[in-house]
């Protein structure tokens, strides 16, 4: 029937005889096809053809539903999962040593035999009363927690299981900031005293600290390994030097607000 379409098209208003003429087709085929037509239509005592112009859509609706997977999938599986996707969202280095740590040191230990989909918020909230028993800060807590919590949603994200552990770390009071510790003259004596006989090297650049009142990192000089390393040792010494005194919280960079003149 395609033969009577082209016909149509070329004649653009034609009779029912015309039809069965130019096609040596019988009429009532002819009839029958012309009244099922969408193209042809009726005009006067003719026929015409009419070009169907076909619309095309400019956009579809794309179904975004996640079918939950509901997988089996381990803690520890997860978590190196986890860790991997950090590698290709060009997240620094440093952050990922981080998030090394919290995982291997405290959600793999304490979650070890969990598949992730069966985590639930009383679950987080045992965990977190177990670090508070380790006395592990509290910010520390509150950063490892966000990062169980980013690992979990991640999964429920992506499908792999049931939304049912969301929660929220929420701070409820202020954490309390470490406070600047400042040496008395006499425990500043002390200090040099064991200094210049067990690590003379310290002692200038504790005096350095104290004069220039600039944290460690800017009065080093030196390339950043060496930096570095001398950084680590005098990390380890001065942690010795700080039993022998009893200022067990004393931090290093606390001694630039010391003065020397006192």
């Amino acid at each position: 029937m395609d033969k009577i379409l082209k016909v149509a098209k070329r004649l653009k208003t034609f009779t029912l005889d015309d039809i069965v003429m130019f096609c040596d087709i019988d009429a009532d085929t002819a009839e029958k096809f012309i009244q099922d037509s969408k193209n042809i239509k009726p005009a006067g005592n003719k026929f015409e053809y009419v070009e169907t112009i076909k619309t095309e859509d400019k956009f579809k609706i794309v179904g975004k539903n996640i079918p939950s997977k509901n997988s089996d999938i381990t803690v520890v599986a997860a978590c190196e999962i986890f860790l991997d996707n950090c590698k290709n969202r060009n997240i620094k280095i440093n952050t990922i040593k981080a998030y090394k740590t919290f995982i291997n040191a405290h959600i793999i230990p304490y979650f070890r035999n969990f598949k992730l989909k069966d985590i639930l918020v009383t679950d987080i909230e045992n965990f977190r009363k177990v670090m508070q028993n380790k006395q592990i800060s509290e910010r520390r807590i509150k950063n490892i927690l966000t990062l169980l919590n980013q690992i979990i949603k991640y999964f429920q994200n992506e499908g792999y299981i049931d939304k049912t552990c969301i929660f929220e770390v929420k701070r409820i009071m202020d954490i309390s900031k470490r406070q600047i510790q400042i040496l008395t003259p006499e425990q500043l004596a002390q200090l040099f005293k064991i200094t210049n006989k067990k690590y003379p090297y310290l002692t200038p650049i504790i005096k350095n600290l104290i004069t220039l009142k600039q944290p460690l990192n800017t009065i080093l000089t030196g390339h950043e390994q060496q930096k570095k390393s001398l950084k680590r040792k005098i990390r380890k010494d001065f942690y010795k030097v700080k039993q022998e005194l009893g200022l067990v919280n004393y931090m290093f960079d606390d001694l630039r607000f010391s003065n020397l003149d006192n």
